[in-house]
């Protein structure tokens, strides 16, 4: 059951709330944008990234809950500012794709933390982690800008950061929803 909740809320939470959620509040109200972001699109998007890591907390709080390790809505704080802040850092220092490795990599980070003392070799986990999501973030980030190069550029309006953002988001969220059941199999005693 734990293992299922883990695939499921990721295989929804990423394409559902980055893939199509985060286009539809940063792109859709705001309209396109060049690096520098006017203030009302900085605040969308900034939203839209509160929103998605907000309730992508929630989900792993809830699975986690299954086999008895309570987590906390504190939990939630750390992946509010941080993967917010370092969302922007690389957008505003390296451009894009930087700022979803980044995002990616800050998660990778706080659940490597948050989630240590639930696993049988803390240590390992850490690098499991944070690999694990940098592969996610390097799956997405192919295959989502590879296909915007390819054939989304051209494309008007929300449905070219609809497709961007589809195709980046679920290559992801199969890597972390498929890559980290094998991993939390080995990992979680309980399991």
């Amino acid at each position: 059951m734990f293992l299922k909740k883990w695939v499921v809320s990721n295989l929804v939470v990423y394409p559902g709330l980055l893939g199509v959620l985060h286009p539809l509040i940063a792109h859709g109200f705001t309209g396109d944008h060049d690096k520098l972001l006017t203030t009302p699109q900085f605040i969308m998007h900034t939203i839209s990234i509160f929103i998605f890591v907000f309730f992508l907390a929630v989900s792993r709080n809830q699975t986690f809950e299954i086999i008895g390790k309570k987590k906390t809505l504190s939990d939630v704080w750390p992946f509010l500012f941080f993967t917010t802040w370092v969302f922007w850092l690389g957008y505003y220092t390296l451009f894009v794709p930087f700022d979803i490795l980044f995002m990616f990599l800050s998660i990778g980070i706080i659940n490597a933390i948050q989630l240590r003392p639930f696993v049988q070799s803390p240590a390992k986990w850490i690098w499991q982690c944070i690999g694990g999501y940098l592969l996610a973030a390097v799956g997405g980030i192919l295959i989502g800008l590879g296909a915007y190069i390819r054939y989304y550029q051209n494309f008007h309006g929300i449905s070219k950061d609809l497709a961007t953002w589809a195709s980046i988001s679920i290559p992801a969220a199969l890597i972390v929803a498929f890559y980290f059941r094998y991993i939390l199999s080995k990992q979680i005693r309980t399991i």
